[in-house]
């Protein structure tokens, strides 16, 4: 009689089951893997995005070695970010996806303009993304990126995130330029790329991830830092964690491996002036020493230690000096420490720091620590004849 009774009881739960009525096929979807945003010659707004082919995925999971492409860019001109998603939408036989979009390409010409309408589509709609990687493309398109074709990889957005990763840069996302904006003790940057030209050996189109664009509160570009500069502003603002680095101490080259990099802020009101301490620390693993100072000798790492020091002091002073001057925006975050350290005068001069910036008294003070010299302390015999 149980046994009746369960049966009964299984065959209703089973009539009460319903089918997925609602549901989407994968083959439903065009993945959107890479957005540009740009200006188009009539000064209008252009999209463009790099969706995934799936048929041609497997051909070319190699990149683009034999020509083929995994993707194809669709471009559309409009007046909102909104509107070119549909005219985008339109374009497609498949409904889009951006769950899986990796990386946003803004032209120069637009940052520059000002990205203020842009950013307000991206916090409104929730299909997108607070991890996109979001770069500006270095006197050039943004939909130029997408149209290159990878060798390394199928999909040239995915591309550009990787490579940025290891330009010693970091990555910088869409959260990242968001939680700035909100901030007033400090101004969004983002990192350049750059398409590389080709030589007559190279088949393919490249870039490069070595500059920063400078942005004001009003998310405008007003200036960008390359090669050393825009690592010591990272290292500065406290994001970047390692790097090589090749140094000249005047007797030669030393170059390195500094890892562990930190940032330590503290800041003062005396006087009716504002100062700010700032600290670097790190630990270095020498790589190629191209002096004759011999490194097994304690007395002679201590030296070179405190030369190498003074001169990352002089580079990191310059280098807040330049920004201070000629842009006049705290890319750092020394308002953010005013803020957390002196919060009831942060109210009186939150308003004021793009004026009050630029008169900032820095100090800075690196200690950078030799832990690791190689196999030998001495260099290989005759490099110091050579000098």
């Amino acid at each position: 009689m149980k046994k009746i009774c369960c049966s009964v009881i299984c065959l209703m739960l089973v009539l009460l089951l319903t089918g997925c009525w609602d549901r989407n096929e994968i083959n439903d979807y065009a993945f959107w893997i890479g957005s540009a945003l740009d200006l188009s010659d009539s000064g209008k707004l252009e999209k463009s995005a790099q969706i995934a082919i799936p048929a041609e995925m497997n051909i070319s999971k190699g990149g683009g070695g034999k020509g083929q492409r995994a993707n194809i860019v669709v471009t559309a001109t409009g007046s909102s970010i909104l509107d070119l998603e549909q005219k985008i939408q339109d374009k497609l036989p498949r409904k889009v996806f951006l769950g899986h979009r990796r990386a946003i390409f803004i032209g120069e010409k637009m940052a520059r303009k000002g990205l203020t309408d842009v950013m307000d589509q991206f916090t409104r709609n929730t299909d997108t993304r607070m991890r996109t990687d979001i770069f500006v493309v270095d006197n050039g398109k943004g939909k130029d990126v997408i149209n290159i074709n990878s060798p390394f990889n199928p999909f040239s957005a995915i591309a550009a995130v990787d490579q940025d990763r290891f330009s010693r840069l970091g990555d910088t996302a869409l959260r990242d330029v968001l939680l700035d904006v909100g901030r007033d003790g400090i101004r969004p940057t983002m990192p350049m790329i750059k398409i590389s030209p080709k030589n007559k050996q190279e088949k393919h189109e490249s870039f490069d991830v070595k500059s920063v664009a400078i942005f004001n509160k009003n998310l405008q570009m007003v200036g960008k830092v390359s090669e050393r500069a825009s690592l010591e502003l990272f290292w500065i603002k406290g994001t970047l964690k390692n790097r090589f680095v090749t140094e000249e101490t005047g007797q030669g080259s030393i170059s390195m491996y500094e890892s562990n990099l930190k940032r330590y802020v503290h800041t003062e009101f005396k006087n009716n002036k504002l100062k700010a301490h700032l600290k670097l620390v790190g630990t270095a693993r020498l790589l190629e020493n191209n002096t004759d100072i011999d490194l097994s000798v304690s007395a002679e790492r201590i030296r070179l230690e405190r030369k190498i020091n003074e001169i990352k002091e002089r580079q990191v002073e310059a280098t807040i000096k330049k920004i201070q001057h000629k842009y006049g925006q705290d890319v750092f975050g020394f308002g953010e420490e005013f803020h957390r350290e002196h919060p009831y005068y942060w109210k009186k001069i939150r308003n004021k720091w793009d004026q009050i910036f630029p008169t900032l008294e820095v100090s800075v003070d690196v200690k950078l620590k030799i832990q690791s010299t190689g196999d030998i302390g001495k260099p290989v015999p005759g490099i110091g004849e050579r000098k």
